[in-house]
């Protein structure tokens, strides 16, 4: 070998040295990572918080305590519960809360690309560099009236839990082989029934948005909102608007929900009680007894369940197993029933005292609601599609 070709190989090789240090993972980067996760939606909190203070007349509270609202606000809004004057406020803004989740899971997955390294192998250091972040906010809120419970900073946790499960189950190939079939082809089944839920409630929102129109803008012209103050009620009522939608589900299903204590709206009646004056809370019903036929809502549910079924015996081939199909089936039933449990969690919850103790659904009741209403249909499904193959 020539003197030439021994300098181009020790070149090379402590270029490929470089190159492979390069890509390994740095651990304050990935604590830093799971910080900016916080940092952000923290962030957009805090500035709303701070358009409400701006643009509210005569508003003399102090700077500190405005942040020390803010990064109270950011509790709320990732799933826990805050306090202020012994009075506990529990209803979590679930599409504050998604996209802090959606954030927090682009963060990982973005990590585990530019370092090369699978993303469960991140998940302690960037799990930590998140709940640093998270205990720093908990110090901020010390400087507003407003405080977080203790159940409160465990609940914020949900974030980063759900959103790397997610990230982990979709991206990490090794794990994926090492889970059986059935569960791997749950996946888009599940998503299927998700999605398909959420659309039932989101259109039974929009209809009672354009029945209840007039209710609504009486609400809001009550309440004597101008101009940005207006902007920011507005902000605040639409982050609170896939609520509405996972009450509706609940409506659907049976068990249905309340706004104030004493009060109920399901498929049976409606008998909401003295509702407080927000215009967004317009939507609910009046008093008022629905005709029987109305009881048939329970059915969409249960055509869910046959829906996930079907979905989930279209991972199959035809000559498959149908105790492979049924195990799909299940785990995907399985699946979408803990995502409404969780769901009806997160927008259910005392919002003041005296009247306002619960809102919302009973998630153990939409649960389990749910859960009958999806496994009927899955079985109808079943026996359907066992029925066909043997023709």
């Amino acid at each position: 070998m020539s003197l030439l070709e021994r300098v181009r190989t020790t070149v090379t090789a402590r270029r490929e040295t470089v190159d492979a240090l390069r890509e390994q993972p740095q651990p304050l980067r990935v604590w830093v990572s799971g910080a900016v996760a916080v940092a952000v939606p923290w962030l957009v909190t805090v500035a709303l918080v701070v358009l409400i203070w701006a643009v509210t007349p005569g508003s003399d509270t102090p700077w500190g305590q405005v942040i020390g609202t803010g990064s109270a606000g950011w509790f709320l809004s990732t799933g826990g519960r805050v306090a202020v004057d012994g009075v506990v406020v529990g209803v979590v803004p679930l599409l504050g809360w998604a996209l802090a989740a959606w954030f927090t899971a682009y963060q990982l997955r973005h990590l585990s690309a530019h370092t090369g390294e699978v993303s469960r192998r991140l998940l302690p250091r960037f799990l930590g560099g998140y709940a640093a972040a998270a205990a720093l906010v908990a110090l901020l809120t010390l400087a507003g009236p407003v405080r977080p419970t203790v159940a409160g900073l465990i609940a914020c946790l949900s974030v980063p839990i759900v959103a790397s499960g997610v990230v982990v189950l979709l991206d990490d190939a090794d794990l994926a082989d090492r889970l059986p079939p059935w569960v791997d082809r749950a996946v888009r089944p599940a998503v299927w029934g998700l999605v398909t839920l959420a659309g039932l409630g989101a259109v039974l929102v929009l209809v009672m948005f354009a029945v209840r129109w007039p209710t609504v803008t009486s609400l809001h012209a009550a309440v004597g909102a101008h101009g940005a103050s207006a902007v920011g009620l507005l902000i605040g009522q639409l982050l609170f608007v896939p609520d509405l939608a996972v009450w509706a589900v609940s409506f659907i299903a049976g068990p249905g929900f309340q706004v104030a204590a004493g009060g109920t709206v399901s498929v049976s009646g409606a008998a909401p009680g003295l509702l407080p004056m927000i215009p967004i809370l317009g939507v609910v019903p009046s008093d008022g007894h629905y005709p029987a036929w109305v009881t048939l809502a329970v059915l969409l549910p249960v055509g869910v369940g046959a829906l996930v079924t079907w979905q989930a015996g279209r991972q199959w081939t035809r000559l498959a197993r149908w105790q492979d199909k049924a195990r799909t089936a299940g785990v995907a039933v399985v699946a979408v029933d803990l995502a409404a449990l969780g769901a009806a969690l997160l927008t259910s919850g005392p919002a003041g005292s005296a009247r306002m103790v619960h809102l919302g659904p009973d998630p153990w009741a939409i649960a389990g609601a749910l859960l009958v209403e999806l496994g009927l249909g899955a079985a109808i499904a079943l026996t359907w599609d066992a029925l066909s193959s043997r023709a």
